[in-house]
């Protein structure tokens, strides 16, 4: 199988036409916002501590142009190339891509000519490996997502079907406007009303 990161793609997707997407007033809650629809959707509840960290995945790798350049076989190669912290992080780290891949992602496999299995199994080989030798608490974590991976990535495929449009310029739209007031990330926001913004003290 061929792994290989583009760097001109441009995300497609089915078109959330019949969705609104209401942008709530931080980051963190548009994602909590945009996971439990999907689970509803599913009519699957997660635990809290595993949505938590879904939620916070999202958040810490919202920047796609960063995201897509990572190629999951040397990311795998260079967390078993070291020891201790390191190894843990960069394994987590592996899962975690292989997660938002996997589900917010899907292209991804066209794009690298890999199979969606493919990063299924990297992904829940990686957080099973990265629970080995964590405390406790953050090892059961670990096992969890291991566990739940093929659940977390049919969450993240409803997120995916409801954002493919506007993804990523929402979020940085959202940045620009939030950060700055800038009236141009307000417009992109308010365009055709696929995206409704909730004022925030501050910008009018």
């Amino acid at each position: 199988m061929k792994e290989s990161a583009d760097q001109n793609d441009n995300l497609g997707g089915r078109s959330p036409s019949t969705r609104q997407i209401y942008l709530a007033s931080t980051t963190a809650e548009i994602w909590h916002d945009l996971v439990e629809g999907a689970e509803q959707e599913m009519q699957l509840s997660l635990e809290h501590e595993v949505e938590g960290y879904l939620v916070m995945t999202l958040i810490r790798y919202q920047n796609y142009a960063a995201l897509k350049t990572h190629l999951l076989a040397l990311d795998y190669l260079n967390a078993h190339g070291v020891g201790g912290q390191v190894r843990q992080q960069r394994l987590q780290q592996l899962g975690d891509i292989s997660l938002l891949f996997g589900g917010l992602y899907p292209e991804q496999a066209d794009r690298r000519m890999v199979s969606h299995d493919y990063f299924i199994k990297m992904g829940k080989s990686a957080y099973a490996a990265a629970s080995m030798g964590a405390k406790q608490a953050i090892a059961e974590m670990f096992v969890k997502l291991s566990e739940n991976f093929i659940a977390l990535t049919q969450v993240l495929r409803v997120v995916h079907d409801y954002t493919a449009e506007q993804r990523p310029d929402l979020l940085e739209a959202w940045d620009l406007w939030s950060g700055m007031g800038d009236r141009d990330a307000w417009e992109r926001l308010s365009h055709n009303g696929a995206v409704v913004p909730v004022t925030v003290a501050g910008h009018a």
